[in-house]
């Protein structure tokens, strides 16, 4: 068992004692200045003493209970044996009632019952015997001290009073108990406060006719003095201090002492007292270093322990001395440095690795990377369709592809960072740019095979992009430029694109379209061309298509694969038709004044026919009483209707049913068939340029053209072929009944001025509009055009 003097509150309570010699060394100091003067200023300063001193002590008597009981009412073993009312529960008082060598512990429940009761036999006695008190069970005589909290009462039983402090016992933020621990006003204590203040100390009761003494030391005259009755005061002085009240009497501490005996005592003492206070100061400073040292020493020792928690030190060893309580604390900055350090591993874990497949993560590739000093080939591998597998399959099924190509991957043995949600990174040490292909053949070889999914095989594909780093590349430099290069690969549907820095260039020129495109478009930043179709039958230009260019203020006339797509991915491809079909049906106007009467096909994208608003304007500007729509073609791409089928299908239907004219556009670069178009209320179908361009020189393009042409019209659509470049191909289409033919042999995009001399001075005819009605529409023309135009 661990000493008293190991006990950090002992020390605590010792230091509360030299405190109090400091205070009495204070007082023997003014007592000795005071007998210099007069002998009452000398009594009065010695009964100011006594009654100092003896209520501080008893005042430290109530701090040191109320401390104490407050330690014990959170402990978590009685809290327990409250509530569980174990029958061990003496055991457990008996602990805290040693701690302090309290005379009295009681426990009482929420129903004011005693549970727990001790007292000791006899308190003069320095070694106490302890018993359990036979009020177990039965309510407590005063319920009122148990509601009032941390508080303190003197406690009248078996015939001693007892200084009791009492204060609830909380589990759980709840009441569930109390708890009260007290010393007795015995002559021990009466002897101890005579001995400290030089006075004859006692207790006692006063009632209204009597005085009972209830404690007294021993060498005072208890039948010779009583404080409630007059006496001399020329014999005795005397300093009463009131308690409190107990069972309706008045409980009273009480010093005094014959006169004579204070004066003998304090000219006897004159010499002592000065002796006395060296000594004791010699032993206060003598106590109060060791005590310091003794309780700074361990807090400075777990000061250096969390500084070297701070730098990351987890492996000191604790060591604070015998001090039980603060090897207690000790044990617990133990057990948070081990925490600490659990957890920073997992942070780190954390950090550094991907929850998901395991893998280190791209904080972990950039850490890698600035000790890398050999050649490498960096890959980006971005796992296509996966969007369509979360769609369709769920994002349980999702995972686990990226899961299974992880695992593909890590069988070629290379370093493989998992970075994004459907993005790797693979190291390729000591390959050169030359290496490149093979390297993208292996990795793969190793993905493409089907992954089975109950039953179902869902075939792995992937984009990848490939840079070169000679080493002591910085990681971000490095990143930028394998996900510019994968970026390519996918918007080409490339297995894998080498980087190259036109990439960087092309990357920046595309984003600064994208910043201008919005206001470009409110600027009237475009422009169309024109480019004639040819009636195969008659050998006359009928019908123009509109294409639209960008004239950038900085850039120039930039074509419409540099921008179309942009347009559609921010969501301004509706905006961008509109204006197109406003500028054509302008244009259409003009040439009806000027007597050509030349049709004109717009294309429009899927997107737009999946707008009911879109289509429903389209509707209102063509579909008047001027029948404006009769003059006008809509090409659609296959995608329209493959990919969105219902939606495009009900608007194309709605669009057909009020007579505008839908043409099929790059028809064979798709997945739709003839036999999916004899649904569709289309009247016309292009043939796409790549089946056009070689189509002489290609018997495999003959037969594709030919088929395509005559089961078209089986179906009652007209044919026009795209991309004719010279003559040959041009008759090999009209021997073969091709009603429509457009290409650069015919005549490339013009801008409308010169696309008016062109049909000026062409080969070809152009239809034109009688005179007569010229006249008579040139009125209503000008008036539908900003009418029609606005809708």
């Amino acid at each position: 068992m661990e000493s008293k003097f190991s006990s950090l509150r002992n020390r605590i309570f010792f230091f509360f004692i030299l405190l109090l010699i400091v205070v009495q060394t204070v007082s023997f100091f003014n007592s000795y200045y005071a007998n210099k003067r007069t002998e009452k200023q000398q009594l009065t300063a010695l009964i100011t003493q006594a009654e100092t001193q003896l209520k501080g002590e008893l005042k430290t008597r109530k701090y040191y209970l109320s401390a104490f009981v407050e330690i014990a009412a959170t402990d978590s073993e009685l809290a327990h044996g409250i509530l569980a009312n174990d029958p061990d529960l003496s055991l457990i008082l008996n602990n805290h009632r040693k701690r302090i060598d309290a005379d009295i512990a009681l426990v009482f429940n929420l129903n004011t019952e005693i549970i727990g009761e001790l007292l000791v036999k006899d308190s003069n006695k320095e070694i106490k015997r302890v018993y359990t008190g036979n009020q177990i069970g039965d309510r407590f005589k005063h319920p009122s001290w148990l509601t009032e909290g941390l508080s303190q009462s003197f406690y009248h039983y078996n015939n001693e009073i007892y200084q009791l402090v009492i204060t609830p016992v909380v589990n759980d933020h709840k009441s569930i108990g109390y708890i009260g621990l007290g010393y007795s006003l015995n002559n021990k204590l009466a002897e101890d406060l005579a001995t400290l203040t030089n006075f004859n100390v006692g207790f006692g009761l006063e009632t209204a006719d009597q005085w009972q003494w209830v404690s007294i030391n021993k060498a005072a005259d208890s039948k010779q003095f009583s404080p409630n009755k007059a006496f001399n005061e020329e014999d005795f002085i005397a300093v009463n201090y009131p308690l409190g009240d107990v069972n309706g009497n008045q409980l009273i501490a009480t010093a005094f002492q014959l006169r004579s005996s204070l004066v003998a005592a304090i000219i006897e003492d004159s010499l002592n007292l000065v002796i006395l206070i060296s000594v004791t100061l010699a032993i206060s400073l003598i106590g109060a270093f060791i005590i310091a040292s003794g309780v700074t020493e361990p807090v400075r020792r777990l000061v250096k322990l969390t500084k070297d928690i701070a730098k990351g030190n987890y492996q000191s060893e604790i060591f604070v001395g015998k001090t039980y309580e603060l090897n207690q604390l000790a044990e617990q900055f133990g057990e948070m440095q081990d925490a600490i350090e659990s957890r920073e591993k997992e942070i780190i874990q954390q950090a550094f690795s991907d929850s998901l497949t395991g893998l280190p993560n791209r904080n972990q590739f950039q850490r890698e990377m600035h000790a890398i000093a050999n050649p490498y080939l960096l890959c980006q591998l971005n796992v296509r369709r996966l969007s369509d597998i979360n769609d369709t399959l769920g994002h349980d099924v999702g995972d686990e592809v990226i899961q299974e190509i992880g695992n593909r991957l890590q069988t070629l043995e290379l370093p493989l960072y998992h970075t994004s949600g459907n993005g790797f990174l693979l190291r390729l040490d000591h390959k050169m740019v030359e290496d490149a292909k093979d390297c993208i053949q292996e990795i793969n070889a190793v993905i493409e095979p089907n992954f089975s999914y109950q039953n179902i095989a869902i075939h792995l594909q992937v984009n990848i992009g490939v840079t070169y780093s000679s080493g002591w590349a910085q990681s971000n430099q490095l990143l930028k430029e394998v996900d510019a290069a994968m970026q390519i690969a996918k918007r080409k549907n490339l297995l894998f694109q080498l980087y190259d820095p036109q990439i960087d260039l092309n990357t920046l020129d595309r984003l600064q379209l994208v910043n201008r495109l919005k206001s470009a478009i409110e600027n009237d930043e475009f422009t169309l061309y024109y480019q004639p179709k040819l009636n195969l039958k008659n050998n006359t230009i009928e019908e123009v298509e509109a294409l639209v260019r960008w004239v950038h203020p900085v850039n120039g006339l930039i074509a419409p694969d540099a921008f179309i797509q942009i347009v559609d991915q921010t969501g301004q491809m509706t905006a961008l038709s509109n204006w197109v079909i406003n500028k054509a049906i302008e244009q259409y106007f003009v040439w009806q004044e000027s007597g050509i009467d030349i049709n004109i096909s717009v294309n429009i994208s899927p997107e737009n026919l999946l707008d009911d608003d879109f289509c429903q304007q389209l509707i209102n500007k063509l579909c008047g009483s001027n029948e404006l729509y009769k003059g006008f073609c809509f090409e659609i791409t296959e995608d329209a209707f493959v990919d969105h089928n219902s939606k495009a299908i009900e608007n194309i239907s709605l669009l057909r049913k009020h007579g505008i004219y839908l043409s099929i556009d790059d028809y064979g670069t798709g997945y739709s068939s003839l036999a999916q178009l004899k649904n569709l209320p289309v009247q016309e179908l292009k043939i796409d340029r790549c089946f056009i361009q070689h189509l002489t020189l290609q018997p495999e393009d003959q037969l594709i053209v030919s088929s395509t042409i005559q089961l078209s019209h089986q179906l009652g659509l007209s044919v026009v072929a795209e991309g004719v470049e010279d003559k040959k191909t041009l008759d090999w289409l009209v021997k073969n009944n091709c009603e429509t033919a457009q290409g650069f042999f015919i005549c490339r995009p013009l801008p409308v001025s010169e696309l008016d001399r062109w049909l000026h001075n062409s080969e070809y005819k152009t239809r034109v509009i009688a005179e007569n009605s010229v006249k008579e529409n040139n009125a209503s023309i000008v008036r539908n055009m900003s009418i029609i135009v606005n809708k």
